[in-house]
């Protein structure tokens, strides 16, 4: 073969099995994806035994005093040892290892409902009381929290009646808990109807091995939520114009004045943006620009003596900081022409809102409830006061807003749409510390289908992922780890078109998936349709198998189980005429491993060498027809390095595989090495040596090349050669590469069994995914890949023996 002289290119050749956070966070800005979620039915899944929740201990959380005690006796019947909290049981801490929480179920909303708030104070202490142990079980599924809903049976989307729009509350609360307790089984069972036995039964289906986050039941009907992609919609018959004024409730600063510029410019409408406080005066601090404003902050925060000075220093830094914002904000649109100007409005506050809407005369055209606060700490840290106040401005807002638009006919009839400002944290779960936040965003969505069909309203939700720097997310660089973040400029022409639309219904902006995920969170993406993420997603969850314990940044203890013949690999090889798993593919479950054990803060890592790697051939063979792999996975840094420990055995605990991966900020690279001279193999290979026997139809028999220096030139194998699944995984190092490697070593090594088959070192680089030749080193027991004639994996200590 002729040698390319050329290097290969980064942009062509990727960097070989990155973790999950295989991205630049600073450069993680991508066009956003308009997708709509909807029910679709799906079957039952079977029951784990005959009674599920025999022997398990449960706290029964709720509202409803008269239903918490129907659903208690229910339970009760089906073996479950149940302890009560509700308004008249105080809560008891110990004694139960899951909670089913009812929160408001059993009652039906009407506008401005307070009851939310103590059933979000009963629910907030019981998961607190909980939170030490089960952060600290590594155990998958142990313990358990399901939300019980009643929005209708469909998660407040088709067609019907939402009950109790507040319980999205409870539904975006669980979506983001694994963020937080990664171990714990979470899920989210929405019914149609609140009676005990209903509850009852929907429990012993779904909590014992929680599949999906969100179910509903529907006429005895299962349903999850699946999101697919949706084209913008066109604009509508009277979309916004001079005449019209949108008011955006806290639109001063961040996304909010974002939009108020966009639809000031594009519609040339008067806006009016809010505030909680009086229009800022301008000050000592409210005319510079960034780099005086943080000469001005040096200086103040220089003054502090003692820690209450300082406190006290930064809380008047950033009053500063917002006016400067607020004061500017306005005098830039006022130069520039538009009609935006700010009113004080604390949304939460029925005087305060109908003062506002009485400014405006018959009212605005449009109301834009985007006021929100998002206080990040972790959840064990959140006082009851705190987690409410987080909700309150969504939820109470919403109804205030609602309120005036109907206290006037004139007002209803001006009203052509109220869109909410929603969040992906309450869609498909926020981010360390934001369980507050995504209970509010989610209860607002819901409340949203709520006032349309109950109140005949015209309302939209739009969910944003976070925006580049704006906004109310107080940590950027942590929040681009979990999704994409969104340009602003595009983000306020997408806000304009939805407001020109005028549709009703919830609009989900969703971008790249980020590096921060944990096992159980992949079930929220399972019925994800159309994303560009799709293929990585499906990859990481086909070598995941069943999780049987995780520890975040610590450990992993998975089951995978294979079917003879289920796939095309699976096919492939016979050791001792019986069907076994290829070892590429065993490799490329241990590599997998890695994806899930990752340092604190998930920083960019390449895997760059596998040391120790050793299979017994023997523990490849299917028994029965199949194969039960327990892998094991454990995370060390040792010398300043980043490795994981990975084993691989039997039901019988007998040892399969085993690898140290060894990764590194940047990816391996390797100097290409000079031409060896051809070694002679030990015992001549033919197709009757060896233990192991190849079909050649997915990996073929490859032959030396003349002039290569005993080089194997590979047929290449795609992903989808190995795995027929929508989204075969890609694999780490080239599987043709791997099999001929070991068909050579296994007709050069004689034995009297088929042994274990050892690597010493493998260094891989770019480019290993897709080897094009390998070739004997020159040591013995050393393997060598190219690409295009460059070096792309070095493999040293290949060996076989059998034990003795």
């Amino acid at each position: 073969m002729t040698a390319s002289t050329e290097a290969p290119r980064a942009a062509e050749w990727p960097a070989l099995r990155p973790h999950l956070s295989s991205f630049d966070p600073d450069a993680f800005v991508r066009p956003v994806d308009r997708f709509v979620w909807e029910p679709v039915p799906v079957p039952h899944p079977a029951a784990a035994a005959a009674r599920p929740l025999a022997g398990r201990r449960i706290l029964l959380v709720g509202e409803s005093a008269a239903l918490v005690a129907a659903v208690a006796g229910e339970l009760g019947e089906r073996g479950a040892l149940v302890v009560r909290s509700d308004p008249g049981t105080p809560l008891t801490a110990e004694g139960w290892d899951g909670i089913v929480d009812l929160n408001v179920t059993g009652r039906t909303y009407e506008l401005g409902d307070t009851g939310w708030r103590s059933a979000l104070a009963r629910t907030t202490a019981a998961i607190q009381a909980a939170y030490g142990r089960w952060s600290e079980e590594a155990r998958f599924g142990r313990h358990v929290y399901l939300a019980v809903t009643h929005l209708g049976g469909l998660s407040g989307h088709g067609a019907g009646r939402v009950p109790q729009p507040l319980g999205g509350i409870w539904a975006g609360l669980a979506k983001c808990l694994p963020r937080e307790l990664p171990a714990a089984g979470v899920v989210v069972v929405d019914l149609d109807r609140s009676d005990a036995s209903a509850i009852a039964d929907a429990v012993e289906r779904e909590y014992v091995a929680p599949a999906q986050f969100e179910v509903g039941y529907r006429d005895g009907v299962r349903h999850v939520l699946a999101g697919r992609p949706s084209p913008a919609c066109p604009p509508g018959p009277r979309p916004p114009g001079p005449e019209d004024t949108v008011l955006i409730t806290g639109g001063a600063r961040g996304v909010g004045f974002a939009a108020a510029r966009s639809f000031a410019e594009t519609f040339g409408c008067r806006v009016v943006v809010t505030g909680r406080g009086e229009l800022p005066e301008e000050g000592e601090a409210t005319s510079l620009d960034d780099e005086a404003f943080a000469l001005w902050r040096r200086r103040r925060m220089a003054r502090a003596r003692t820690p209450g000075e300082l406190a006290g220093l930064r809380r008047e830094i950033r009053r500063a900081d917002e006016a400067r914002t607020v004061l500017g904000n306005l005098r830039g649109a006022a130069a520039d022409g538009l009609r935006i100007t700010y009113l004080r409005c604390d949304c939460t506050d029925a005087e305060q809102v109908e003062g506002v809407f009485a400014a405006l005369g018959d009212g605005p055209q449009y109301v834009v409830h985007n006021a929100g606060i998002d206080e990040p700490a972790r959840f064990d840290r959140k006082s009851a006061e705190s987690v409410i106040r987080t909700v309150d401005v969504k939820v109470t807002g919403f109804a205030q807003l609602v309120r005036a638009i109907l206290a006037r006919p004139e007002r209803r009839a001006a009203l052509r749409l109220l869109s909410n400002v929603g969040s992906l944290a309450g869609r498909m779960g926020g981010m360390v510390g934001q369980i507050d936040y995504a209970a509010g965003n989610e209860a607002l969505a819901r409340l949203g289908f709520w006032a349309r069909d109950d109140l005949g309203l015209p309302v939209q939700t739009l969910c944003w992922p976070t925006w580049e720097r704006l906004g109310v997310i107080a940590n950027y660089s942590a929040a681009v780890r979990y999704v994409s973040t969104l340009d602003p400029i595009e983000g306020a022409r997408r806000w304009a078109e939805e407001i020109a639309s005028g549709h009703t219904g919830e609009t989900v902006f969703l971008g790249r998936i980020g590096a921060v995920l944990a096992p159980g969170q992949l079930r929220g993406f399972g019925m994800l349709t159309g994303h560009p993420d799709l293929p990585r997603l499906h990859a990481l969850d086909h070598h995941l198998g069943e999780v049987e314990e995780y520890a975040l940044f610590r450990s992993m203890r998975t089951r995978w189980t294979l079917e003879a013949g289920a796939h095309p690999c699976l096919t492939e090889l016979r050791i001792e005429d019986a069907p076994a798993v290829p070892v590429g593919v065993v490799l490329e479950h241990l590599v997998s491993a890695g994806d899930w054990v990752v340092p604190e803060g998930w920083p960019l890592l390449h895997l760059r060498e596998v040391h120790r790697f050793a299979v017994r051939l023997a523990g490849l063979r299917f028994t029965g027809g199949r194969l039960v792999l327990h892998r094991r996975a454990e995370g060390v840094r040792r010398d300043g390095v980043w490795q994981v420990d990975v084993t691989v055995s039997d039901p019988a605990g007998e040892h399969v595989a085993s690898a140290t991966l060894v990764y590194g900020p940047e990816p391996a690279a390797l100097p290409a090495a000079p031409p060896a001279a051809r070694p002679e193999p030990s015992r001549p290979a033919g197709p009757d040596t060896g233990w192991l026997d190849w079909s050649g139809v997915v990996f073929r028999e490859e032959r030396p090349e003349s002039g290569e220096a005993g080089g194997f030139a590979l047929t290449p194998v795609a992903p989808a050669d190995l795995w027929t699944t929508s989204f075969p995984p890609a694999h780490t190092l080239s599987p043709a590469a791997v099999e001929t490697i070991v068909r050579e070593t296994d007709r050069s090594h004689d034995r009297d069994s088929p042994g274990t088959l050892t690597i010493g070192r493998l260094v891989l680089s770019p480019g290993a995914q897709r080897v094009d030749l390998v070739r004997r080193g020159a040591v013995s027991g050393q393997w060598r890949g190219t690409r295009a004639g460059h070096e792309v994996f070095l493999a040293e200590g290949v060996a076989l023996d059998d034990g003795s």
